[in-house]
């Protein structure tokens, strides 16, 4: 009868044991921080990278329009300006955490007519997809000429979102838009240069 007692006892400390153990929810908390904070960071990361990209696009523009002002009313003529102290001025208005001295190039070409512009501008991408090295030329022309002032930027991405196409096997819509999956920033302005002497 005394065994029984004990043993009864014992079994009853499990049971309300047990029934706190189930009743005990401290840990779920850090268990689902655990299991959105992933996918959290991903999307947060994904939006401050979206974010750079457009301010980037929008910086390179403002610099290429800043820049070509300075050929359209000849003073990079008269100056001299070489293609690499032209870069310089458009690098100036552009963040120094996008590093554009090393990811830029910079096209400038002349024309007699717009027409002649739209039909002669080559494609600076090369089969495979690549920037094409040998694409960019200094030609800031003359007074009353038509010129094109184009910057090509590689943007290397820091957070790549998966595209459609990972999925689907169709186009892609994540960030990037070259091979390597950085993306490729474009600025351009065309228009016809003063009657400067």
């Amino acid at each position: 009868m005394f065994e029984g007692l004990i043993v009864m006892r014992f079994l009853g400390g499990i049971l309300r044991q047990g029934g706190r153990l189930s009743r005990a929810n401290s840990g779920s908390t850090a268990i689902e921080f655990a299991m959105v904070i992933g996918p959290f960071l991903g999307l947060l990361f994904a939006i401050i990278e979206v974010a750079l990209v457009y301010f980037a696009e929008f910086s390179l523009d403002s610099g290429v329009h800043k820049a070509a002002r300075m050929i359209r009313l000849g003073n990079a003529q008269r100056s001299n300006y070489g293609a690499n102290q032209f870069k310089q001025v458009i690098c100036a208005d552009i963040p120094a955490f996008m590093g554009c001295e090393s990811n830029v190039m910079v096209d400038v070409r002349s024309f007699n007519t717009f027409a002649e512009a739209a039909a002669n501008m080559p494609n600076p991408l090369s089969p495979a997809g690549t920037i094409n090295p040998n694409f960019a030329q200094f030609t800031m022309g003359g007074p009353a000429q038509v010129v094109v002032v184009s910057l090509f930027y590689d943007w290397h991405l820091f957070a790549t979102l998966p595209g459609l196409g990972d999925f689907t096997g169709k186009l892609g819509m994540g960030l990037g838009n070259m091979p390597d999956g950085s993306r490729l920033i474009s600025a351009m302005t065309a228009f016809r240069t003063e009657t400067y002497q």
